[in-house]
């Protein structure tokens, strides 16, 4: 997920929002009785969206994202931008169920939201009764015409609504209205509400620095120039301090 702010601006420290346990935890919890076996996460990073399913027998998760740091946290990792994925990248996968915490924010060279490029990559991959939930922001669901003409066409069966904080309690400085959108998957409820127990749970505290914030043409560059731009960063950061701490690779 990709943070903005009040200008439209790319926040660093926000470009990747990790999916809170309790929300992976309700999500798997509403499938865990689905005969689903073969599980594709977009946009896996650390996988803490599909780590719950890893508690079913026979259950492989295949993950896919531009970031490689954690691919030995699943069965299959694919290293590609979702958005040039191709069948004969998932040629004998028998991919069953698609999970996804997309990038909020919106696709500059597409003009359109992550979200909403997903799910119609997934139809055009995997056809249009492939059951997949996605995580949306609030306004995904309604602020424009166009994309609201395209999700009447889906079988949205259930939809979650997300306290507020929910991505705050493990990511610092989120808060996000945002939405569990379940499509081809019969539920016994359409609307659940999906919130926490303030006194039993703490909220990420603040971080002590600032945010560097970047301009749409300068977030483009660094598209264009870095493929990793967490490891990059890291590397960066390594030359200045050499006690710098390694990512160690572990399922989370």
């Amino acid at each position: 997920m990709i943070n903005r702010n009040k200008n439209n601006n790319f926040l660093i420290k926000d470009s990747i929002v990790e999916t809170p346990k309790i929300l992976a935890e309700d999500i798997y919890n509403t499938l865990k009785r689905k005969p689903f076996k073969n599980i594709l996460d977009i946009g896996a990073f650390k996988g803490k969206l599909s780590n719950p399913f890893t508690k079913k027998t026979n259950t492989k998760i295949i993950g896919i994202d531009v970031i490689d740091d954690y691919k030995d946290s699943f069965d299959k990792f694919i290293l590609k931008d979702y958005l040039e994925l191709t069948k004969k990248d998932i040629e004998g996968l028998n991919i069953d169920l698609i999970i996804s915490n997309p990038p909020f924010g919106k696709h500059l060279e597409h003009g359109e939201l992550y979200p909403h490029l997903f799910i119609k990559k997934t139809i055009e991959l995997f056809g249009e009764n492939i059951p997949m939930v996605f995580i949306v922001p609030q306004w995904y669901l309604s602020n424009s015409k166009k994309r609201m003409d395209d999700l009447n066409k889906l079988n949205i069966t259930k939809i979650t609504y997300i306290h507020k904080n929910i991505f705050n309690l493990e990511n610092e400085n989120i808060i996000v209205e945002a939405s569990a959108v379940y499509i081809n998957i019969k539920t016994h409820k359409k609307h659940t509400f999906l919130s926490f127990d303030k006194n039993k749970v703490k909220v990420k505290k603040k971080r002590i620095y600032k945010s560097i914030t970047l301009t749409e043409e300068q977030d483009l560059f660094l598209k264009n120039n870095v493929n990793n731009f967490n490891k990059y960063i890291k590397e960066l950061i390594s030359k200045d301090f050499k006690d710098f701490p390694k990512v160690k690779n572990k399922t989370v």
